[in-house]
């Protein structure tokens, strides 16, 4: 991976973490590059290209995957740790972003993306019952989930 950043990667003699270098014009494309992802690997991509949606969080996935076993056990993490921080506490947030955006909403409750076909796969246009449902399921439940217990 040294030679495909073409930066010099810096370690702590003794300690276990290692500093990549930050790299300000980062790509998805380049991410996927050197980590050896195959563009075959579709739902992998689509995770992270919802998940990893600026220069910042790039660097950090990149950061992050010298450790990692697998990129997805990784964005799994990453999305956990997301929905502890930005997630939603109160259903009366939810219920009126919903009304407001129902993808949005969705998106933020679920920390995925949410196109036609998992809109559809809820069954409901209910916002409170969707909430109570992903509350009753745990906070990273997926829309999936949710969908087979509504």
């Amino acid at each position: 991976m040294t030679r495909l950043l073409n930066k010099p990667i810096t370690t702590n003699k003794g300690a276990s973490t290692m500093n990549t270098p930050y790299h300000a014009d980062l790509t998805l494309e380049q991410v996927c590059y050197f980590l050896d992802i195959s563009p075959k690997a579709e739902t992998l991509i689509t995770s992270m290209r919802f998940m990893l949606t600026s220069v910042e969080r790039l660097n950090e996935f990149l950061n992050r995957s010298t450790f990692a076993r697998h990129p997805l056990s990784l964005l799994t993490k990453m999305r956990k740790e997301h929905i502890d921080a930005y997630g939603y506490n109160a259903k009366a947030t939810f219920v009126y972003d919903y009304y407001r955006n129902k993808q949005s909403a969705l998106e933020k409750l679920f920390q995925e993306d949410m196109p036609a076909f998992k809109l559809n796969r809820l069954r409901t246009d209910d916002p409170e019952r969707i909430y109570d449902v992903y509350v009753e399921r745990g906070k990273y439940s997926t829309s999936g989930e949710v969908a087979l217990f509504i």
